[in-house]
């Protein structure tokens, strides 16, 4: 069964809260993740929150993050103790991607690699073993609302064709027109964040959901 998972993409420390508060109410997602987006103004032209300003914050969910920062490396430790679950960082950043994964793994925590559309699958196929999952990007990163890029599709039937026993994620302009469709394209898990978070979480979600199953 597809995972529907919430993402959090802040600038602000207030912004953060509100729609953490957002998601945290909504029954539905309850025992679940919570995708929190990353950004260091270097990799993509935005600068989120970091780590340590999630330390006023009561998150009950479990916690991935998405790096979309040059270093990733940087930012292990204090995601580790910031009790994050999995850490995804993107194969286009400058760190070896070996590395970030050992480092990773030495926390105990699950490691996914986030790869950009333009990026060939050739390129990750080397890592397969030694990680999670693969979080496919199906916008230019950086911000949420950009559109969703069709080609994605075609390029998550190759991922799936290859046989990789890896989770499949996908992020970016994830909602009800194309769930059904990135769904069977063979995605395991929809990362939505401004589709959720924009109006009703609770009614957006069930329009997810009714999507996915039709």
């Amino acid at each position: 069964m597809v995972q529907i998972i919430p993402a959090v993409l802040a600038t602000t420390e207030e912004a953060f809260g509100q729609d953490l508060d957002k998601i945290q109410s909504s029954d539905a997602l309850k025992d679940g993740w919570v995708h929190i987006d990353f950004a260091d103004n270097k990799f993509v032209p935005n600068q989120t929150i970091t780590p340590s300003q999630l330390a006023n914050q009561s998150i009950q969910l479990k916690k991935e993050a998405h790096l979309m920062v040059d270093n990733p490396l940087e930012w292990i430790d204090e995601l580790a103790r910031a009790g994050f679950a999995r850490i995804i960082f993107h194969l286009e950043a400058k760190d070896d991607t070996l590395e970030c994964i050992k480092a990773i793994e030495v926390k105990g925590l699950q490691t996914g690699i986030a790869i950009n559309h333009q990026t060939p699958l050739s390129e990750i196929e080397q890592y397969i073993g030694k990680i999670e999952g693969v979080l496919m990007m199906a916008i230019e990163p950086g911000f949420q609302g950009k559109p969703f890029i069709p080609e994605s599709l075609e390029k998550i039937r190759q991922f799936k064709a290859r046989g990789w026993q890896v989770s499949l994620a996908v992020d970016g302009a994830v909602r009800d027109e194309n769930a059904k469709q990135l769904v069977e394209a063979g995605v395991d898990r929809l990362i939505v964040g401004s589709f959720l978070l924009k109006g009703n979480l609770d009614e957006n979600l069930e329009r997810l959901w009714e999507a996915v199953k039709s």
